[in-house]
């Protein structure tokens, strides 16, 4: 689930703060502040006046010492501007030394927008003020991460209005009930919190609709239809505000709570039906009304490339989201080889077994349930997958009706790096498939929840939370998804052939996301490119609208794990008789999400 993403978004202070993954196990001692020193007595003896002493000089801090304390600061002065953000990073922000700030959702100001590309200069300034070569190895991989961020960001300081937080599937409006839903209550500040929250949500979405009325004025609104698509979806949250979803999970939730009084409980209750019934609905229903004002405003019902900065947009957002350092002209040219190669490939395997095909309408994997699947494969993942170093409970939860229609297959959402321990992972009803095992191999073990949990345990600094490096993430999950046909007890041809068609699939997805938003694509060349592999011509104007829609979303999955693979001969090439297929995946998810240009580099040297 890409939720991290759109709330950090929001940071008034911030292009720094993208999207928190993973980050490191702590103690429950603050980590920042003035350490303390203690004193030695002075002597009692009468020293003689012709006895002088010079107190020995207390040690300059080291370039390495004052990198850590920067950055651990950087992200303790961060982490308090947006609560959401906050919450979903750290369980417990007291231990950190947190204990003053005010909730907040953040900004969509367009102003405070830009004053954080003032910020992240000023950022850039200090960063280099370090003496790069007195930083440790480990220092200076964080050091790289940072500053590749700063200089992609800044790389679109101009094009602002470009950028677009609404989508039916990955946008702000989207996610951000399910956030809500699953703000855990671990002491009282946190229902307080989420209260406010609440309470601050038809602000939020008033900004929202200034900044959609900006780029409307700006010649840079969305299309009608998507447009529609996202007014559906509101709609239908709002539709009985008296059976919203959120007033269920909150009475749930508030009821588990220790220590609250029946009256405590009544009274938070009453509360958040009545903000929900209220409030909530009245700023979604607000965001209904802003987009149907400014419908038929938009000049562009195509990809990208055609508003005049698009195609350069377009770089950043490929870059942003996938963490590949390749031209987007490269990334063509590596998908139609790869979907080639898939192809053949699977044709190779059916001559050999001309029974697959037959297998392939009626196969079932080992599992089907979800807890069964994932037990399933904690165990089947052992010989290829280093051992979690922490224990990772899961809970899995379902998402609700009103949500399934514009919701993913399944998610995972990402907890604070203080409690690995507890993780959720959500299944939609309504798109379960016979490959559900892999999905949740996806989500689960090991996909997102495996990976988060074990890089959590790395003590990577904290300031890394703040990335999102989504292609990393997304990247591996689909990595694992597809290393999962091979062992959901299928026989190894046919595991092959649906691994080797759904890698295919999603390369013809990435690709027609690259042909609307690089090569300018209609729905028309989106039906050519489909009809060459056989595709039914119905699913291009679906298609096109959803590239439309949501921007390189598609490749952050496809070169994310075409990026590993590389990634994966890398380390053949360089460790020789060294390399296994486990040291490999304890090399990259010991090193944690990254940019994979830092990630090559990284694991040529990996020990």
């Amino acid at each position: 689930m890409k939720h991290r993403k759109y709330v950090l978004l929001l940071m008034t202070a911030a292009a720094l703060l993208l999207a928190a993954g993973c980050g490191k196990e702590t103690t429950n001692q603050p980590v920042s502040g003035t350490p303390t020193v203690e004193a030695t007595k002075a002597p009692t003896e009468t020293v003689a006046p012709t006895t002088t002493s010079t107190p020995t000089p207390t040690p300059a801090p080291s370039a390495s010492e004052l990198f850590d304390a920067y950055t651990e600061q950087l992200f303790l002065d961060e982490i308090t501007l947006n609560t959401i953000n906050l919450h979903y990073t750290l369980a417990y922000p007291e231990n950190f030394g947190i204990t003053e700030y005010e909730p907040s959702l953040g900004s969509f100001d367009v102003e405070e927008m830009k004053q954080s590309y003032g910020e992240m200069k000023v950022l850039k300034e200090e960063l280099e003020a370090f003496a790069y070569d007195e930083l440790t190895k480990e220092q200076q991989f964080t050091y790289d991460i940072i500053m590749d961020y700063i200089e992609t960001e800044l790389s679109v300081e101009d094009l602002l209005l470009y950028s677009e937080v609404l989508g039916p599937v990955t946008g702000y409006q989207a996610q951000l009930p399910v956030l809500l839903a699953e703000y855990k209550f671990r002491t009282v500040r946190d229902i307080e919190d989420y209260l406010a929250l609440v309470g601050l949500v038809d602000e939020l979405f008033a900004e929202l609709i200034e900044f959609e009325q900006a780029k409307s004025a700006a010649g840079l609104f969305m299309p009608d239809y998507a447009a529609d698509a996202i007014i559906d979806q509101c709609r239908q949250f709002i539709e009985t505000p008296e059976d919203n979803y959120m007033i269920d999970v909150f009475e749930t939730e508030i009821n588990a709570v220790e220590g609250l009084t029946e009256e405590q409980k009544n009274t938070y209750i009453a509360k958040n039906k009545e903000l929900i019934t209220t409030e909530l609905v009245t700023a979604y229903q607000s965001l209904i009304d802003g987009l149907e004002a400014l419908k038929g405003t938009g000049t562009n019902d195509k990809g990208l490339c055609h508003y005049e900065d698009g195609k350069r947009y377009y770089n950043y957002l490929v870059r942003s989201l996938t963490g590949s350092s390749k031209s987007v002209f490269d990334l063509l040219v590596a998908t139609d080889q790869h979907i080639s190669a898939c192809i053949m490939q699977m044709q190779s395997i059916m001559m050999k077994n001309p029974n697959v095909m037959n297998e392939w309408d009626t196969y079932e994997f080992c599992e089907s349930e979800p807890d069964k699947i994932l037990e399933d494969l904690i165990v089947k993942i052992k010989d290829d997958f280093p051992e979690l170093p922490v224990e990772a409970n899961y809970v899995i939860k379902y998402v609700h009706p009103s949500m399934e229609e514009h919701m993913s297959p399944a998610f995972y959402l990402t907890p604070p790096v203080d409690d690995t321990k507890n993780n959720t992972i959500y299944i939609n009803k309504s798109q379960v498939t016979r490959d559900l095992y892999t999905t949740m191999a996806h989500e689960g073990f090991p996909g997102h929840l495996y990976q988060n949990v074990y890089t959590s345990s790395q003590n990577l600094p904290l300031i890394r939370n703040m990335f999102s490096n989504q292609g990393y993430s997304e990247g591996w999950a689909t990595y694992v998804e597809y290393y999962a046909y091979g062992v959901g007890g299928l026989n190894e041809d046919l595991a092959g052939v649906l691994m080797l068609n759904n890698a295919a699939t999603l390369g013809i997805y990435a690709y027609v996301d690259m042909g609307v938003h690089y090569l300018g694509w209609g729905v028309e060349e989106v039906e050519q490119f489909l009809a060459k592999y056989g595709l039914n011509a119905e699913a291009a104007q679906p298609m096109f609208e959803i590239m439309v829609e949501e921007p390189a979303n598609y490749l952050s999955y496809y070169i994310g794990y075409l990026e590993f693979l590389d990634l994966q001969d890398v380390a053949e090439a360089a460790w020789g008789e060294n390399y296994s297929l486990k040291k490999f995946h304890e090399a990259v998810l010991t090193l944690g999400p990254a940019p994979f240009g830092l990630l090559e580099e990284a694991i040529k040297v990996y020990e």
